[in-house]
């Protein structure tokens, strides 16, 4: 079993970055104060101690973090008195990533209700299962096109709800924080529900190390890529919220106008998936403005990792988590630039061990104080080994490893593989049925700009570097690959494909 950081050396490192002042504990305890132990709270004290004032900014405008607490405040008094919604009761939180959508967040933890984050990509009948199974009886529907209110619900767009209520509202009483709610991807049967509490001191120990490790202290600005209904969206989100940081959302993701955007707002650090990065990287160029890229939410492949450190120095952290567990593993760019295909360490907070393991891989579970249930084991579902000096790997899914010709192969093996070869961009592999092995592997594969592949060269190229039994029986070359609302492979959709 592996433990978590160093504590000494986080708590070192906080004192000497200047965060912890003495007047710091103070503009906190007036946030708490004045709203209770809440996000509105944290924005409150977010806005007191830095300067010039930090904004949160979309495509359509952009508000201080203490005009963004004011109007979350008058937006929860509305929500109180007008639709009677008390703490602990559940609300949907509905939207892309964008002021409205955080505003409504904040709203919804300033009144100590539960807010479950969905996802706005999913069918409109599959919402609706959701909206049952969890009881929503108001939404908050920022900037969504979608039709809900055929169910027999309350949706609410966020901004005409807090603008159509004319005159001051009746203060609200002090709150805690309730639950906040995030689903996981749902790629078979409905998305499941993580609960955890928004204002727990479980997820303390978690930020003060990612504080410490990533040096907040030196960044001004973030680009929050990562949708917010995702559990590191949100993460990268409350931390930009509480250092009183400038944090940008959109609501896609456009690579050739996130660069500009980075570009000309000199945005010192971006939180993205790995598609997210790969597709950013040919528009950055050789732009120096972006001091930390954080990169979490899918596997990050060494050579992108590598290509990332070729071409900004070391500025690369890879974070992995779960949406049951919590971000849990944390390499640093000294950890990349030795291993870049690692996940890292635990967190502080987080312990790992890998069980049933035949030649160093087996399944990775995690306790961490900041998951669903603290003090418990859980699956991760990935296979993992651990290294001499602690870093840990990832070699693919349980569920997704196949049994061909009654041998066990890893699709992420042959993943790997492929993706050292010099004209291939990205790559995903999925189990077909096969009459004759039971099932065999079928890849997809994406060339570089500029770049031609057969799906014959790559067989022969193949042959050599893999055994018999893990060689693809489909290799298609694509555009690109498909992918979910977050950015990961759609495994199930690719599957489809083959099928």
């Amino acid at each position: 079993m592996a433990r978590g950081a160093d504590p000494r050396w986080i708590i070192s490192r906080l004192f000497n970055s200047g965060l912890i002042r003495p007047g710091t504990l103070l503009a906190l305890a007036r946030a708490w104060r004045a709203s209770g132990a809440n996000l509105v709270a944290l924005a409150r004290f977010g806005a007191s101690t830095a300067q010039p004032p930090p904004m949160l900014i979309d495509e359509q405008g952009s508000v201080s973090l203490a005009g963004l607490a004011e109007e979350a405040e008058r937006l929860a008094a509305i929500l109180w008195h007008a639709h009677q919604v008390a703490p602990g009761e559940p609300i949907g939180i509905l939207g892309e990533n964008s002021v409205a959508l955080v505003r409504a967040l904040l709203a919804a933890s300033r009144l100590g209700a539960r807010a479950i984050l969905l996802n706005p990509h999913l069918p409109a009948a599959q919402l609706a299962q959701l909206l049952d199974r969890h009881g929503i009886r108001v939404i908050l529907a920022a900037h969504y096109t979608g039709g809900l209110a055929e169910f027999g619900r309350t949706v609410c767009d966020p901004d005409a709800l807090r603008t159509s209520h004319s005159g001051p509202q009746p203060p609200l009483p002090r709150m805690r924080a309730g639950e906040i709610v995030v689903l996981t991807g749902g790629t078979t049967g409905l998305p499941k529900a993580a609960r955890r509490k928004a204002g727990a001191t479980s997820v303390l120990r978690l930020f003060l190390h990612l504080i410490a490790a990533l040096q907040l202290e030196r960044r001004r600005s973030v680009f929050v890529a990562v949708p917010l209904f995702h559990g590191f969206g949100l993460a990268a989100l409350i931390m930009a919220l509480a250092l009183g940081r400038t944090a940008y959302l959109r609501r896609r993701f456009d690579a050739p106008a996130v660069a500009a955007l980075i570009e000309s707002e000199a945005i010192d650090t971006v939180a993205v998936v790995p598609t997210m990065l790969q597709r950013l990287l040919p528009h950055l160029g050789q732009r120096r403005t972006l001091r930390c890229i954080v990169s979490g939410g899918a596997p990050l492949a060494p050579q992108l990792a590598g290509q990332v450190r070729a071409q900004y120095g070391d500025v690369l952290f890879n974070l992995y988590g779960t949406s049951e567990a919590g971000l849990s593993l944390l390499a640093t760019p000294g950890d990349l630039a030795i291993a870049p295909g690692t996940i890292g360490r635990p967190v502080w907070g987080a312990a790992v061990a890998i069980r049933d393991a035949a030649d160093g891989i087996g399944a990775l579970f995690i306790r961490n104080r900041a998951s669903v249930s603290p003090g418990e084991w859980l699956g991760s579902g990935d296979l993992a080994s651990r290294d001499s000096a602690g870093r840990l790997f990832l070699h693919g899914r349980v569920d997704d490893m196949i049994l061909s010709g009654g041998e066990n192969v890893s699709p992420w093996e042959v993943e790997s593989i492929l993706l050292t070869h010099p004209d291939i961009a990205d790559v995903a592999a999925v189990g077909v049925p096969d009459p004759d092995y039971g099932q065999r592997l079928a890849v997809a594969v994406v060339a570089r700009e500029g770049c031609r592949v057969e799906a014959a060269g790559l067989q022969d190229w193949l042959r050599p570097r893999i055994a018999r039994h893990q060689v693809p029986r489909h290799i298609a070359v694509m555009p690109a690959l498909p992918l979910t609302a977050i950015g990961k492979v759609d495994r199930k959709a690719l599957g489809a494909q083959f099928s």
